[in-house]
């Protein structure tokens, strides 16, 4: 590997359902409703070993959203793929993104946990402005 591929993630060819998918870093483009549909799923993505059937079981239409949208195929295309090949399918996402997450991704959500922990209502009374 040359320094330019360092600096500059390739993609990594998948043959997935009998197609080879070129899984590619995120295009800025893609990068809100990624966000959107991945953020309830980070907690899983956060752990050193990923519990699969854990993650599809309580966040996987996220999960499937977010991989339809990082490898620009329609949601039902994802949706019609053998259980092991959609998580072949979502490692590799998350693999070539890693750097992403955890360079911007990890960081802001840890921020905003910390605000929410902060912004929490602590028991007992609270003071009047009289």
């Amino acid at each position: 590997m040359n320094d330019l591929e360092k600096l500059i993630p390739q993609a990594v060819d998948l043959i997935i359902n009998g197609e080879t998918l070129a899984i590619k870093p995120l295009k800025v483009g893609q990068m809100p409703a990624f966000l959107r549909a991945i953020s309830p799923v980070m907690q899983h993505l956060t752990q050193t070993e990923i519990d699969w059937l854990a993650l599809f079981g309580e966040r996987g239409d996220d999960l499937l959203s977010a991989i339809a949208i990082a490898v620009s195929k329609p949601r039902q295309w994802v949706d019609e793929l053998a259980a092991d090949e959609a998580i072949l399918l979502a490692a590799k996402v998350i693999e070539v993104n890693a750097d992403f997450f955890t360079r911007t991704v990890m960081p802001k959500l840890d921020g905003l946990f910390a605000q929410a922990k902060n912004l929490a209502p602590t028991s007992g009374s609270t003071p009047s402005n009289t």
